[in-house]
This record gives structure tokens, C-alpha cells and sequence, in this order.
């Protein structure tokens, strides 16, 4: 028997590779620690409705929104 014939192929093939869907390596990535979302600190979760989201896109935008109102409030109360 052919030695090289009974060997495992440890890359993928030219084919295959075309067939892969790019992947981020670093979204892929465990991180070290109890689980890797240790440093996230979420706080409170709440439910933003999609029409909503449409106007925001991210969690930093709703969040930059929200401290505008909350500003704005404090500054209307204190006049």
C-alpha cells in the first residue's frame, strides 16, 4: 500500500476553499476568562421596535439619543 495514498489531507482542497464563506476571525475568537462574554457589561436589556431601529442602527446611537433626552430634561427642569 501506498503510504501517501493513506494519508489524511490536512488543507481543503482549491474547490473547496472557493465553496468557504469568508469568516471574521476575530468575531470567531474565544476569549479568555469564565466565557467570552466576561467583559461585556450589557446592564438592562430592553427591546427596541424595527421601525424604531431603522432611525439608529446601533446601540451606541440609541444610547447617545437617550442621554440627548435625558440632558435635555434635566436642563428644561432646572430652568
Amino acid at each position: 500500500m501506498n503510504d501517501d495514498a493513506m494519508k489524511k489531507q490536512n488543507e481543503p482542497s482549491a474547490e473547496a476553499l472557493e465553496e468557504m464563506p469568508e469568516i471574521d476571525d476575530e468575531r470567531c475568537r474565544r476569549l479568555p476568562g469564565r466565557g467570552h462574554h466576561v467583559n461585556r457589561s450589557l446592564g438592562e436589556l430592553v427591546a427596541i421596535e424595527p421601525e424604531l431601529w431603522a432611525y439608529f442602527g446601533s446601540a451606541e446611537a440609541v444610547n447617545d439619543a437617550l442621554r440627548r433626552v435625558v440632558s435635555d430634561r434635566k436642563k428644561a427642569a432646572g430652568s
